[in-house]
């Protein structure tokens, strides 16, 4: 089972667009390591929509490193029942970085856990402050090639801020130059994210610049992800199965409250209508039929829409976000859907032209399952 623990809703900055609700909450000890035990005990279960026979854990906030002990020491019990019993665990933690220190690097690195650091590039001054009005890029700037030194795959997890967008290549350079070789980017949601027509119109020029620079680092050999584009093109390839499928709300990803509910998505934690069970006495099976049939709902006008099978379309916490129901789609999804799809072929279009043999291996070998000396 996929879990995602949030071991805290604290958080030590205040950034411009979060829509977090902080409070002194945290998960305890006991309750994370009921979900530990949960998984295990689970896998096989049909209940359990996922399937998986492993125990993936990520700890997420506010910011999770400000309840670091949770994280240690469930850390330490999963590979002590790793072993004794053969137990399988993956984790992965999201994390601002400012309270990241060599020790935990060095903790991450033993325990093979992948790190998401939330960094806005060039963005980050403007757009991610501390709690205390305080600058946070000058803080992370020895952080991060301590991160690279201990955890050189870690990725980038950068969000635009529509005041912000004409920052957005310069930002992805930026984060490059840093050693990031793999970078995410998201438009930013919800009430404090004005996407007004210039801010699109200011995206789609950031997009096409990351379609230059895309190019540019596959012509040179870089080994470099962009989530952005790398999505859509599988997309093309597998001819839409699987990208719709997101989080599979429910399924896939589920979300540990901090008192030890769990939820289907992130976006859903203490709403009693998507109560699907805890840790403590497991999924309620009645709550996990009833989530899973609301988050099948597919919005009405995406049916015909030609870009249905390379869109994020049921995406349910992105739907809650922007219309307030998991079931309709916003016109702004829209649009940030046929940017992405747009300049994701456009990158494609140019690399396959030249019969790129990096990036039709990086492809083609890897989402088909082909042998990569095919395309020798």
């Amino acid at each position: 089972m996929n879990l995602t623990l949030h071991i805290t809703d604290r958080c030590n900055m205040r950034c411009a667009y979060c829509v977090h609700d902080y409070s002194p909450r945290q998960m305890s000890l006991e309750t994370a390591f009921a979900a530990v035990d949960l998984s295990v005990r689970s896998q096989g279960n049909s209940l359990i929509p996922s399937g998986c026979m492993h125990t993936g854990l990520c700890f997420y906030g506010g910011e999770p490193l400000l309840n670091r002990d949770l994280i240690e020491k469930t850390v330490a019990y999963c590979e002590t029942l790793r072993a004794e019993r053969g137990e399988v665990f993956h984790y992965l933690i999201v994390t601002n970085g400012t309270l990241m220190d060599e020790a935990f690097l060095a903790f991450a690195a033993t325990h093979d856990i992948g790190i998401g650091l939330s960094h806005d590039g060039l963005m980050q001054e403007d757009s991610r402050r501390m709690e205390d009005g305080a600058s946070s890029s000058g803080r992370l700037e020895k952080t991060i090639d301590l991160l690279l030194r201990y955890c050189p795959r870690s990725t980038a997890m950068c969000t635009i801020h529509p005041p912000l967008a004409d920052r957005l290549a310069e930002s992805v350079r930026w984060l490059f130059g840093k050693g990031f070789r793999k970078i995410q980017t998201v438009p930013a949601v919800g009430i404090k994210a004005d996407w007004t027509p210039e801010a699109l119109e200011t995206l789609e020029k950031q997009y096409r610049l990351l379609s230059d620079f895309y190019v540019e680092k596959t012509r040179a050999g870089d080994d470099f992800e962009l989530t952005l584009f790398e999505s859509k093109i599988r997309s093309h390839i597998m001819d839409g199965r699987g990208i719709n499928q997101t989080c599979r709300f429910g399924k896939r990803q589920l979300s540990v409250a901090p008192d030890g509910v769990i939820y289907p998505c992130v976006q859903f934690l203490d709403l009693p209508e998507y109560r699907m069970g805890d840790v403590f006495d497991g999924l309620i099976a009645k709550n996990v039929e009833h989530v899973a049939e609301k988050g099948s709902k597919e919005p009405i006008e995406c049916q015909t829409c030609a870009l249905r099978k390379r869109c994020k379309y049921n995406c349910c916490c992105m739907n809650r976000l922007t219309t307030g129901h998991i079931d309709e789609i916003s016109p702004l999804t829209c649009s940030f859907e046929r940017l992405a799809i747009r300049y994701a072929d456009r990158t494609a279009n140019i690399l396959m032209a030249e019969e790129n043999a990096r990036f039709i291996r990086k492809h083609y070998a890897s989402v088909l399952g082909k042998d990569p000396m095919f395309f020798e």
